[in-house]
């Protein structure tokens, strides 16, 4: 029996391992733990010391933004430590793929591979005593060629009688590159981020000298311990919890953090930061604002989460653990814990141990939602019945803009309206009465839709309400000729010219300005030419102000009849009327009618429908109302006054009733039909 040696495709391998261009530091931030404890081994930590040398190409990198600084970009990173360095043991593990030489450290044997993912290759130099002679190693290691010895330990002269491994990595992978110059990293962001990385090794005083600097330039290196020292500070001893699912706790570290921008927790495995940082806020909604100290000095809260459970799952390119986010997310539910049970457990414990500052903001945030809905220049009055919901506010983040508490007040509303439907739907579905149990549904429900139905009618009236001001407001309004202004804008308030109800919401006209009834017709348009029209089969070129018809679409005596149609003829506001045409207020409306006798209509289906003479047909004009133009049409066109001001006029022989009022009039009308309910609600006054 023979045994054969299995190889490996490097470059198949590499190209396999996950790295996203935002995990830019995963391989320098591997290299710098290797050189932790690498220190760690050779046991002597006196004058331990680890540099990081930011590699920069010579000139800066062209921008985009025309008036950006000069950027130089990022190519490479050398990392320089005096540990035990790579002796023969070190060097032997480091061909072995997923060697175990560190496992107790909890390392997985592949760190080296993640380099090769993001940099075209990596130079080692490394300096170190063995079998009481001190040696030197030098290789290469890249995906295409794997290592290249350069310097064999058994040929090297070493004059250097001390401890030293340089490991340089060299020319980041385009889409590293291309992220570093986009985001324009920095060497603090650089430091940041390796200080929560190793930041457990840090609060452990674990850790040696560690600076980093630009390109050689030691003088003037920011040392990580002191920066650690600066921005970060213990805010409560570590604690232990236990999670449902994990037969072993989890430690919390909260740490100060002077220097971050939010809340964070952060999932850690043998002392380093796995995956991305996850912000409280997004189960906290109101831990938003920064904490302070004694001292005034604000900071915000960073929790370091540890355990067994996470060392075990962490995946071997220390970017995520093989945990299920949600428990769907997995059939198998790993030991019945899901990442979203750790998540929520840490809020949970933050909740209480920040409970009088997290209540506080909660009272502000609270405060300034109702102060929202109730504002008095601008009330939204259909998010009213929210106030009294306990909890309703509480997915809303503190510090959320006006356009975001809209959008979730609106959310909210939608899944309550969503819950009380179903609620109903439960009752009605029971197959046996149930006294107790219905009435207790029906009450409950009942109660919320009332206060739901009379917020949603309070929102409706405050924007009908803003409508009528408005539509006053330009009957006052004069142009520097001192002329009223064009019967086109006040038009447009009623109804968009040029536009159809068929392609525009209900909620975009204000046909009830006319008549309440006419917000249910099934089409409306608005100056467009008669043949223009797709639900009229006519040839005239002439356009209606305002036309308006219904289909059948229920039980009908006849089927293939229009059930009505509506005329407006709007006047421009301070128009004379005295020309002969004009003069006859009747004149522009009889011509419509005339023409749509002649045509057929065109219901949903396309089928052609009857316009007949017994068809009810209903005219309005809306102009400026003088006496001698009363006295003219009710002298001579055959109209009646009314007891409010209007004129009608009836044709009993086309079944046609067209009345004539001013813009003052139809407002005042409108008015009156909404003033009840102004009070009512409360927005009499606004």
């Amino acid at each position: 029996m023979k045994v054969v040696n299995q190889t490996i495709n490097l470059n198949g391998f590499v190209s396999n391992i996950e790295i996203n261009p935002d995990e830019y530091l995963l391989p320098l931030q591997e290299v710098i733990v290797n050189s932790i404890q690498s220190i760690e081994d050779k046991g002597d930590k006196s004058k331990s010391s680890i540099g990081i040398n930011i590699i920069r190409t010579s000139e800066p990198v062209l921008s985009k933004e025309e008036f950006a600084e000069p950027y130089r970009a990022i190519i490479g990173f050398e990392v320089t430590d005096n540990g035990v360095g790579f002796n023969e043991k070190r060097f032997k593990a480091f061909n072995e793929i997923y060697t175990d030489i560190n496992k107790a450290k909890g390392c997985k044997g592949v760190g080296r591979y993640s380099v090769l993912a993001c940099f075209d290759n990596m130079d080692i130099d490394s300096t170190y005593y063995e079998d009481n002679v001190w040696k030197k190693r030098t290789f290469k290691f890249s995906a295409k060629e794997g290592v290249v010895i350069v310097h064999d330990p058994a040929e090297s002269i070493v004059e250097q009688k001390e401890f030293s491994t340089k490991v340089r990595l060299n020319n980041y992978k385009k889409a590293f590159y291309d992220y570093t110059i986009k985001n324009r990293i920095t060497i603090n962001d650089i430091a940041e981020a390796i200080i929560h990385h190793c930041l457990l090794y840090f609060t452990c005083s674990n850790v040696p000298l560690m600076r980093v600097f630009y390109d050689g330039d030691k003088d003037n290196a920011i040392v990580l311990n002191n920066l650690f020292n600066d921005v970060i500070k213990f805010d409560k001893e570590a604690q232990n919890i236990n999670i449902i699912g994990s037969d072993t706790p989890f430690v919390l570290n909260y740490i100060r953090n002077y220097a971050n921008r939010a809340h964070s927790m952060h999932l850690c495995a043998n002392n380093r930061e796995v995956g991305k940082k996850i912000s409280l806020s997004t189960y906290i909604p109101s831990f938003v604002k920064p904490l302070q100290d004694n001292f005034n000095n604000k900071y915000y809260l960073s929790v370091y989460i540890t355990g067994d459970l996470l060392d075990k799952r962490v995946n071997s390119q220390r970017t995520k653990f093989s945990i299920p986010l949600k428990k769907e997310d997995d059939s198998s539910m790993f030991e019945g814990l899901c990442l979203q049970d750790i998540f929520n457990e840490i809020s949970s414990n933050v909740k209480t141990e920040y409970k009088d500052v997290i209540e506080e903001a909660e009272k502000e945030k609270d405060n300034r939602i109702r102060n929202y809905i109730l504002d008095k220049n601008k009330p939204r009055l259909a998010y009213r019945h929210l106030i009294g919901i306990e909890g309703a506010f509480e997915n809303i983040p503190a510090d959320a803009t006006d356009e975001r508490i809209e959008a979730e007040l609106h959310k909210k509303t939608f899944q309550l309206e969503q819950k009380r439907t179903k609620a109903f739907n439960r009752a009605f579905a029971k197959k046996k009465y149930d006294g107790e149990d219905f009435s207790q549904i029906i009450k409950s429900v009942l109660s919320e839709e009332s206060k739901f139905s009379a917020d949603k009618l309070a929102d409706l009236m405050i924007r009908r309400k803003a409508v009528l001001k408005l539509f006053r407001k330009y009957l006052e309004w004069r142009e520097e000729d001192n002329e009223y202004m064009l019967e086109k804008d006040l038009h447009n308030i009623i109804f968009t010219m040029g536009a159809e109800t068929d392609i525009m919401p209900q909620e975009y006209h204000n046909l009830w300005l006319l008549d309440e009834r006419l917000t249910f017709y099934r089409y409306a348009t608005s100056d467009k030419a008669i043949r223009t029209n797709p639900h009229i089969a006519n040839d005239s070129k002439k356009e209606t102000d305002l036309l308006i018809y219904d289909f059948p679409w229920a039980y009908t005596d006849n089927p293939n009849n229009v059930n009505s149609l509506v005329i407006f003829e709007f006047k421009r506001p301070g128009r004379d009327m005295n020309n002969s045409e004009d003069r006859k207020l009747d004149s522009q409306v009889l011509g419509y009618f005339e023409r749509l006798l002649e045509s057929k209509a065109k219901n949903d289906k396309g089928k052609l429908l009857n316009i007949q003479k017994t068809t009810p047909k209903f005219g309005y004009v809306i102009c400026e109302l003088h006496k001698d133009l009363i006295a003219y049409n009710q002298d001579f066109n055959g109209f009646m006054p009314t007891p409010y001001g209007t004129l009608f006029k009836i044709n009993s022989n086309l079944n046609m009733y067209i009345e004539v009022m001013s813009y003052e009039t139809m407002v005042e009308f409108a008015e009156k039909r909404h003033d009840s309910f102004f009070q009512a609600l409360g927005i009499d006054n606004l």
